[in-house]
């Protein structure tokens, strides 16, 4: 590391000789001494050093000299390095010199010829401790300044997150709300017909009104599931417990209790599958619960009289499960908003069934908090393809 330089100036080249050797003997392990017998000379000097990027914490300079005069000199330094230190040494220099170099040169003190050494001393050990605590603190204020500025930002950064999270919370309630309303009011209603005209209601349209309130009350206790089940994800709460599981039965039962609901709509379920066994590393219950939403969203949005495939396979990485329907596929619009929460995709469900826009958020979340992926592959008019990948165990 290039040290720091004492430059020292005067047109007398004794003067300059023993000024250097003072200083050296002082300072040398500290600095080191550079000379220049004019201003002019001088500051060809500064700038070559300044350019080299070493630092000069302190020039001293005679003020009588020919052509740049001492205070001026001084200036013109001052000018190109603003925290150079300045000491002005000479037996002849009038008031306004010194008052020049005071207002316009930064000059740190003004020392007569001749000069004595130990004053000499102290007063150059006292301007370079000047000079670098200056610079220390100078450095230390950029560095608060940046912390300042960098917290200032992550504050902003954190206030948008919350503004945003607000704005979420928000939309959250009020969707929910509104999804919540709907069951409410129709179970509302039907009590009330039942309490008003219970006596004349025949036993059939009881009936349908008793299964109607049924539905209205699945609606509501799914809604509400599924926002529990938001809550605990996003609270970072979710508690699985992984081990190595088959997927084989937990499709198979899904797949036959959907093959009932999926005659309602003359819908062929069909599974397909070539082992005997396909161990998982993961949650049983949420896996149960992933591959429910997704049967169930496949019978909920196809078509009367197409069909549904379950198709079960793996490889030395992972188990793959493929649900693929034959409904009107998704846009590219559709597909970028898929797993979001509260979504609403142009595709509805072709029986009426009830939806509550959060069941494939809380799919994507249970599938990769398992190390698993889950994505979908469609195209408008050609129906959809899910697809979750989970780790193979190791047995």
């Amino acid at each position: 590391m290039k040290r720091p330089v004492i430059l020292c100036v005067d047109d007398e080249h004794f003067i300059l000789t023993v000024l250097k050797h003072q200083l050296q003997f002082q300072f040398e392990s500290d600095c080191q001494i550079e000379t220049a017998e004019s201003g002019e000379e001088a500051l060809e000097l500064v700038e070559q050093l300044l350019q080299n990027k070493i630092e000069i914490p302190l020039v001293i300079s005679d003020q009588i000299m020919p052509g740049i005069k001492g205070d001026k000199l001084l200036t013109k330094i001052h000018a190109i390095a603003p925290n150079t230190l300045k000491i002005l040494l000479t037996g002849q220099a009038d008031a306004d010199a010194v008052g020049n170099a005071v207002n316009n040169g930064n000059l740190y003190r003004y020392i007569t010829k001749p000069w004595e050494r130990a004053d000499l001393n102290l007063t150059v050990k006292q301007a370079l401790h000047s000079y670098f605590q200056g610079k220390q603190l100078a450095q230390f204020y950029a560095n608060l300044e940046k912390q300042v500025a960098e917290r200032t930002r992550e504050l902003h950064e954190k206030n948008q997150v919350l503004a945003k999270l607000n704005q979420q919370k928000n939309e959250f309630l009020g969707i929910a709300a509104h999804d919540l309303k709907n069951p409410l009011s129709a179970i509302s209603g039907y009590a009330e017909m039942i309490k008003m005209d219970f006596d004349e209601i025949p036993p059939e349209e009881m009936l349908e009104i008793v299964d109607k309130i049924s539905i209205s009350s699945r609606q509501m206790f799914e809604l509400v599931k599924n926002l529990l089940d938001v809550n605990v994800i996003e609270s970072g709460q979710m508690n699985l417990s992984l081990s190595i599981i088959d997927i084989l039965p937990i499709l198979q039962e899904l797949v036959k209790h959907y093959r009932e609901r999926a005659k309602a709509k003359n819908i062929q379920l069909q599974f397909q599958c070539l082992e005997k066994q396909y161990h998982a590393l993961a949650d049983k219950n949420s896996v149960q619960q992933v591959f429910d939403n997704l049967i169930s969203n496949a019978v909920k949005y196809s078509p009367h009289d197409k069909s549904i495939y379950v198709h079960l396979s793996q490889d030395d990485n992972f188990v793959r499960c493929e649900i693929q329907d034959e409904g009107l596929g998704l846009s590219d619009e559709d597909k970028q908003k898929l797993f979001g929460q509260f979504t609403r995709l142009t595709p509805k469900p072709t029986g009426g069934e009830h939806s509550t826009g959060l069941g494939l958020f809380i799919v994507k979340k249970l599938i990769e908090s398992q190390q698993g992926k889950v994505w979908c592959e469609s195209q408008l008019g050609q129906g959809a393809t899910f697809i979750i990948q989970l780790p193979v165990a190791k047995i």
